[in-house]
């Protein structure tokens, strides 16, 4: 701080020197009152959540602008790149706009020494860097400081603000924290003499003071905290004048970024303690939540609507959060979510029992893989405790499902659920996004979205028999968009006058947080504060627009080429690259730009082009000079994820992805279709490429299918998806979802029974184990069962079973899971059937077969909860085939009085494994097959359904899967019985609970309804609608 000259008169050079020493000696005193006091010792905070870090920069102005220049473009965005990897916020205080002309020399005084203030507040001791080198800066005279503050900062007359600066940030604590950087003095030696005025202190004193100065910064810090450097004068910049200096990004940088790393990570140790992919999911929304919601300023009266909601009484029905692109929803959802938890944990949130509430948050898009729903609600079911890895719903509609019944549940613990851009969950699942979403909530659940207006979400729940509750985002009012700029201006202690902010303000745009954060940060990185007027003025009135100028203007400052291709490239993949990635691709830079004449449509052309006959060999990556320009320009505007080195960069908001395929995929109105297919086209190929030899598995299988599908690549596809250490990567032994979703894009099942058997036979003739080719015949056999290709699957089985049996030994453990394969695909089997009869004997009688043989094998094993669990899914499930073994009237090998004696036996076992395991919604389920084992219509069997259904109800609440089943079995009962009163209760309980888990237009929503509206229940509801008027 400071760039004024000094005002000490001029004096002999022993008086000088007897001058500065009287001033050292007052600063003596000052040190050793602060001895006196209590001593601050540095402690270390070992912590798991995120950081803040702040760097207090302490030099003369106009002399030090290039090494401030290096500090702010190049060492503090990979310092802060480091923090992060580390859970630490970074914030370097940067004062190099110094504080605004019209400021009073109190108000640069003060803004100098609280801004250290906040660093001790924050850091207990300040990272605070100081360079020095042939300039004091400003010395106020007595009458400049006031008496509160000369006596808050004990100020030593005849100081300057640099100097003072440097006793309240360091030299008094002796903070270890501090570094010290003395520029020497050889750089004058080619300075234009012109420019020496900028360098060089005119006062004579000033030689003594920094002599001094230097000599005792140099006694008291010694080691690493103190060095000096080296440089030289390398040219003036034509436009803002100011000296360029060479020889910067050595010793300096390199000092510099090591001290603080080190220095950081002593005081602020990372434990790092391994999570399973649900609570990595977590840990990376929560610092999406803190550092989206210290973003926000104002909206305190949507916040406050969000928190009545939140705490209101008989609420059952959702609020959303509607605005348009950028206005703040995601701040404010931010927001709310961190102050929940906060409150949650205060226990200041009404309702929450005795454990209070749990907070359970998503910000879709913020995280890769956070636009898959279906692993949302897995997650979210994690969390809550509703389901553990073992008993996971296999695929979304099972999950969508389990959900719904969660939140209608009065049972459930009471949740608060935020959900930031629903709109941008995948499009395959827009059609069912909300089929999660009981209609009608528990007292308990809170559930809060945000999204744009008119979205597929937000018209889904308009079109519900009660609507949600909805608040609109405004555009920003003139207090909250001035409290904005000052906050994120002040961040790096910069501040517009009156005139400016108007200027700024003045703009139609400023309405909007997104665009006004995009212009701070435009007028932030603005190196001449005298000419920001100008640069306001020059900033497009637009959201879309203004960041299509930012990119122009990053084109021309940043990397042209290099530029465009790294942000078509994030454009492009699904979600985000890791930097590596990129170097790489970029690293081929004669081959980036799209060449003329390129047509995707045109399958010869596109692949001459992108040189399909490729080699494995991986260019060099890009020059780290070359990227430090492209990211550091890009890396407001960037997300990165991962806790690695590599780190995944993504874009920070959609829009900018949107204004980055308008701008380069030509996505207008204006554009030319083809050119644009072109673009896509290219830059999908580009990343195909990439990873089609990618090393690491997790990466190929994120990306590498996902370009593929945009191309329209089906050959590459299959033989992707027929590579055995892709298909282990994908193979889910309940469902195989992203499998069987890519073979389908890749031409079907039937292509995929082709692939499929020719690697099984190709591992066959390359002699491969019999113990690996037959669990390989299990796996592929699964797959097929999935699919619902029961013919192959017949096909399969057989030779599988011939590997177990005859060829290894017919190992227990081996042929359990055989066995239960072979139950699962008879099962689904006589499931096809729409009703069962004497014809279908021989498929259940497979079904019964295969059941017992696994449940008998797997009694005699040992070891696991795995084995248990799934024998008593197994003794479930054939008990239920037993009574429909029964109802079609058996035959000699078992009567239909034996069935359903072995079915009780069966279902009694599964009842007590469940109950051991606590799993009361598999033993409800369990207890509803002992009913229906029951003869029809009598006591027993209403004793049972009830006990299911209340525990149904505890478990899941009123609106599940298995309420339908249970509803619909209830109503047979009382029709069986006669009762068509308590019947029509139980086919509207029906009917109304698969609106809610499977949706009006579901196949067993209509078979309940056409059932409600038959005859006899039409009859009985005109009687009962007759009787209550």
């Amino acid at each position: 701080m400071g760039c004024g000259a000094s005002r000490l008169s001029h004096k002999s050079a022993d008086k000088y020197k007897a001058e500065v020493e009287q001033i050292w000696d007052e600063v003596s005193k000052t040190v050793e009152a602060k001895k006196r006091g209590k001593k601050k010792k540095l402690v270390k905070r070992r912590r798991s959540g995120w950081k803040i870090i702040r760097i207090f920069v302490s030099s003369t102005f106009n002399d030090f602008h290039a090494e401030r220049e290096i500090l702010v473009k190049q060492i503090f965005p990979d310092l802060r790149q480091w923090c992060e990897r580390s859970r630490l916020h970074l914030v370097e205080c940067d004062l190099r706009w110094g504080v605004p002309k019209d400021a009073t020399g109190e108000e640069k005084l003060r803004t100098c020494l609280e801004e250290i203030d906040r660093c001790y507040n924050d850091n207990e001791f300040p990272y605070f860097l100081n360079m020095t080198s042939e300039r004091c800066g400003w010395i106020p005279t007595p009458d400049d400081v006031p008496d509160n503050l000369s006596e808050k900062y004990q100020w030593v007359n005849g100081l300057s603000v640099t100097e003072m600066e440097i006793m309240h940030g360091a030299y008094r604590d002796d903070n270890p924290n501090s570094l010290f950087a003395m520029r020497e003095s050889s750089f004058l030696n080619n300075l234009p003499t012109e420019q020496k005025k900028f360098f060089v202190d005119s006062d004579e004193i000033v030689p003594e003071k920094l002599r001094i100065l230097k000599s005792r910064l140099q006694n008291r810090f010694k080691g690493e905290r103190f060095f000096k450097y080296k440089c030289g004068f390398d040219s003036v910049d034509k436009e803002t004048k100011k000296v360029r200096l060479h020889g910067l990004d050595g010793d300096f940088t390199k000092k510099i970024l090591e001290f603080f790393k080190k220095r950081i990570e002593i005081q602020y140790p990372w434990e790092d303690i391994e999570l399973d992919p649900y609570e990595q999911e977590r840990e990376a929304h929560e610092s999406f939540m803190k550092n989206r919601s210290a973003t926000l300023l104002g909206r305190t009266d949507i916040l406050q609507q969000l928190r009545d909601h939140v705490t209101g009484l008989a609420i059952d029905v959702p609020l959303v959060l509607l605005g348009g692109p950028g206005m703040g929803k995601s701040s404010i959802m931010a927001k709310a979510a961190d102050v929940a938890v906060d409150s949650s944990a205060k226990g200041d949130i009404p309702g929450g029992g005795d454990h209070g509430w749990y907070i359970f948050y998503h910000f879709v898009g913020a995280i890769p893989g956070s636009t898959d729903l279906e692993k949302m609600l897995k997650r979210f079911l994690k969390e809550m405790k509703i389901c553990t890895d073992s008993n996971m719903p296999k695929d979304y509609e099972t999950a969508a499902q389990l959900t719904s019944g969660v939140l209608s549940n009065p049972n459930t613990k009471p949740v608060i659920i935020i959900i930031d851009a629903a709109n941008q969950f995948d499009d395959e699942k827009q059609a069912n996004v909300l089929s999660w979403l009981p209609r009608k909530l528990a007292p308990q659940i809170r559930v809060l979205f945000s999204m744009i207006n008119e979205t597929p979400p937000h018209k889904i729940l308009k079109e519900r028999p009660k609507m949600p509750i909805e608040v609109e985002v405004t555009p920003l009012d003139m207090e909250s968009k001035e409290k904005i700029v000052t906050k994120m201006l002040g961040l790096y202690n910069k501040k517009l006058d009156a005139t400016q902010c108007q200027v700024l303000l003045a703009k139609e745009s400023s309405q909007n947080p997104l665009w006004l954060s995009i212009a701070c940060e435009e007028l932030r990185v603005h190196g001449d504060f005298f000419k920001v007027t100008d640069k306001i003025k020059s900033l497009a009135d637009g959201l879309l627009e203004l960041l299509a100028q930012v990119l122009s203007r990053f084109e021309d400052e940043n990397g042209g080429d290099l530029l465009i291709a790294t942000l078509s490239l994030l454009e492009s993949s699904s979600s985000g690259l890791l930097e590596t990635e990129l170097l790489t691709i970029l690293g081929d830079e004669d081959n980036l730009n799209l060449p003329d004449g390129y047509d995707a449509k045109n399958a010869s052309n596109a692949e001459a082009w992108l040189h399909r006959d490729r080699s494995t060999q991986r260019p060099m990556p890009l020059c780290a000079a070359k990227w430090a320009a492209v990211y550091r320009a890009l890396r407001p505007f960037l997300r990165p994820f991962g806790d690695s080195g590599e780190g995944r960069l993504d874009f920070y908001h959609r829009s900018l992805s949107k204004a980055v395929r308008r701008k380069y995929f030509l996505q207008n109105d204006q554009s030319d279709e083809a050119e644009s297919r072109n673009i896509y086209h290219w830059w999908h190929s580009k990343l195909a490429d990439y990873f089609e030899y990618e090393q690491n598995i997790d990466r190929k299988v994120e990306e590498y299918p996902y370009q593929l599908v945009k191309i329209d690549d089906k050959k590459r596809l299959c033989k992707f998806l027929t590579e055995w250490s892709i298909f282990d990567k994908l193979y889910r032994e309940d469902y195989c979802t992203e499998l069987l979703f890519y073979w389908r894009k890749a031409g079907g099942y039937s292509i995929m029974e082709e692939c499929y058997e020719v690697s099984l036979k190709e591992l066959e003739e390359m002699g491969t184990s019999k113990e690996e080719l037959a669990l390989r015949y299990e796996h592929i056999t699964r797959v097929i069962i999935q699919a619902g290709l029961y013919e192959k699957s017949k096909v399969l089985l057989e030779t599988l079973i011939r590997l177990e049996e005859v060829e290894l030994g017919a190992k227990p453990e081996r042929m359990v899971e055989v066995y239960a394969l072979c139950g699962e695909l008879w099962d689904d089997i006589t499931k096809m059937h729409e009703e069962l009869s004497s014809e279908n004997l021989e498929d259940l009688r497979k079904a019964i077969e295969f059941g017992r043989k696994s449940a008998a094998i797997r009694e005699t094993l040992d070891g696991v909860d795995a084995h248990k669990y799934k024998l008593a899914i197994t003794l479930m499930n054939l008990a239920f085939n037993l009574n429909e073994w029964a109802g079609c009237g058996g035959d000699s090998t078992l009567s239909p009085s034996d069935a359903i004696a072995e079915g009780m036996e069966k279902v009694e076992r599964a009842i007590n494994i469940f109950q051991k395991f606590g799993d009361l919604g598999k033993e409800a389920e369990a207890n509803m097959t002992k009913a229906i084992l029951y003869p029809r219509g009598s006591e027993e069997q209403i004793k049972f359904y009830e006990l299911a259904e209340e525990q149904c109800r505890q478990a899941y609440g009123e609106n599940c899967k298995l309420m339908t089943r249970l509803a619909c079995n209830i109503s047979i009962y009382h029709e069986e019985r006669k009762d068509y009163y308590t019947a029509y209760d139980y086919v509207k309980k029906w009917y109304e609970t698969c609106v809610e888990v499977f949706g009006e237009s579901h196949p067993k929503t209509i078979t309940a309804n056409n059932i409600l509206n038959n005859e006899t229940y039409t009859f009985v509801a005109e009687r009962l609608e007759a009787a209550s008027t």
